[in-house]
């Protein structure tokens, strides 16, 4: 009996101890996506990234982006965590065509979280979580061109969710709820203050996004899919509509240059 009680002591003792964490380092060697984009997030700690001869560190909030085909090895440093999140090329489209270094906020983590979870478990929303991870990273670089804004609070909040989103396909009604009005008294605000309806207001705000999506060299159907059209005919025709020609015009002098 006295030899079972100082072996419950000890192991009392060995219990109360607070071990600190340690999580080697790992060396990732040079590798190459060439039909998928990587956001490489780093959670904790730092990691040095190489690209060929550049040398790029990112360090705790700091989301890396290497667009398809760059080549690149890491080097996680001890104690450090970083979750990679593959983008498809074909599926998705995006402005990101150099490698990039966003620091991201602690609201829009859950984003990125979301999307490591739709990745990586059986967990996997209806709602398209690449369009919303996209968004956070190019929200500098894309702009709402000449596109007139809404200045009351509640449709303001809803043209700002497009412009982040374009792809989003909520209903007017689905808005209102959201930023608690009517459907009636929304579509009033923004044809009272952009002169245009909510769906000619949230049309134009997505072939704005189409062209420069297009312009970075985005494929017709990934640039689709990113503006919430899930039939590239239809994205075609509402793009000519629009721009007075079809995507593949619009870019052929791109191509020829």
């Amino acid at each position: 009996m006295t030899g079972r009680r100082r072996d419950s002591r000890s192991h009392a003792s060995l219990s109360s101890l607070d071990f600190p964490l340690h999580i080697p380092s790992v060396d990732i060697p040079e590798r190459v996506h060439d039909d998928e984009h990587m956001a490489l997030w780093q959670i904790r700690g730092s990691t040095l990234v190489q690209c060929g001869e550049s040398a790029v560190e990112i360090t705790e909030g700091e989301v890396i982006w290497l667009p398809a085909g760059t080549r690149h090895a890491l080097e996680v440093r001890a104690n450090s965590v970083l979750f990679p999140l593959s983008i498809s090329v074909d599926e998705i489209a995006t402005v990101l065509t150099g490698i990039t270094v966003v620091s991201i906020r602690n609201d829009e983590k859950i984003y990125f979280l979301a999307l490591h979870q739709s990745q990586s478990t059986i967990i996997r929303p209806s709602a398209n979580i690449q369009r919303q991870v996209l968004s956070i990273l190019e929200r500098r670089v894309l702009a709402s061109d000449d596109l007139p804004l809404p200045t009351s609070p509640g449709a303001a909040a809803v043209a700002g969710a497009l412009l982040f989103n374009p792809g989003d396909d909520r209903r007017i009604l689905d808005w209102a709820l959201e930023v608690r009005t009517s459907g009636r008294s929304l579509e009033r605000a923004f044809v009272a203050e952009t002169g245009l309806t909510f769906g000619q207001w949230r049309t134009r705000s997505r072939m704005h996004a189409a062209a420069r999506l297009l312009r970075a060299g985005s494929s017709v159907v990934s640039v689709s899919q990113r503006v919430g059209y899930e039939d590239p005919s239809s994205f075609a025709r509402a793009f000519r509509d629009f721009h007075g020609m079809s995507p593949t015009e619009y870019v052929a002098p791109d191509r020829e240059t």
